[in-house]
């Protein structure tokens, strides 16, 4: 019952049209690590009920392009023009075609959860598998210098994953947001200057095409 009441970051977001509390912790991490530019590309994996978007979408401004995917259906206000939302499962094979299609991108970012059962060592481990394919998916869609931005939870494989991270990033670093509830055990890994796949850096720096008339 305490968790489902309104707290300040809920008021806050409300007043400010967000949908979501949530849109604060990218708010922290975006003034912590700037992981977010004018002109960015960006996808957002999880991306409902939309908060996360609708920030990035006003730091890329008109120039920029955000493309969120979640399994559920949302919509985000007629204001953010530069937002395309696409429905289903961010890691089957026929959407991974209609990202790479939008993409690459400068920066990819979730703040997805699995569902969770309440048992700590099923949902970590999920969430860290669920870690893991966002990971790929950035592997595959990133530019070269991209930056990644994902939830974890805490308690599993978080240390194997920041490892893997600093393997591909040219830094990785754990961070909990002051806005993250008091009794949530989530941390974002935060991942900048994607070194890029070997033998692609020549293709990474063509101008990119347009998918959005």
């Amino acid at each position: 019952m305490k968790r489902s009441r309104p707290d300040h970051y809920t008021d806050k977001a409300k007043k400010a049209g967000y949908p979501a509390r949530s849109v604060y912790k990218l708010e922290e991490i975006q003034k912590k690590f700037q992981i977010l530019s004018r002109g960015d590309r960006v996808l957002d994996i999880g991306a409902a009920p939309g908060s996360w978007s609708m920030y990035a979408s006003r730091l890329a401004g008109p120039e920029g392009r955000v493309v969120g995917v979640d399994l559920k259906e949302y919509m985000v206000p007629q204001g953010c023009k530069n937002i395309e939302i696409l429905t289903g499962d961010a890691f089957s094979p026929e959407m991974a075609e209609k990202l790479a299609e939008r993409g690459p991108y400068e920066v990819i970012m979730s703040d997805a959860a699995p569902a969770t059962t309440g048992n700590r060592m099923i949902d970590t481990a999920r969430s860290a598998g669920l870690a893991e394919e966002c990971i790929a998916t950035a592997e595959g869609l990133l530019r070269e210098k991209g930056n990644l931005i994902i939830k974890l939870f805490q308690g599993g494989e978080e240390q194997e994953i920041l490892q893997q991270l600093r393997g591909a990033f040219k830094s990785a670093k754990p961070f909990k947001p002051k806005s993250s509830r008091k009794d949530s055990f989530e941390v974002f890994m935060v991942a900048t200057g994607f070194r890029g796949r070997p033998g692609d850096g020549a293709a990474r720096d063509e101008p990119r095409e347009g998918n959005y008339g």
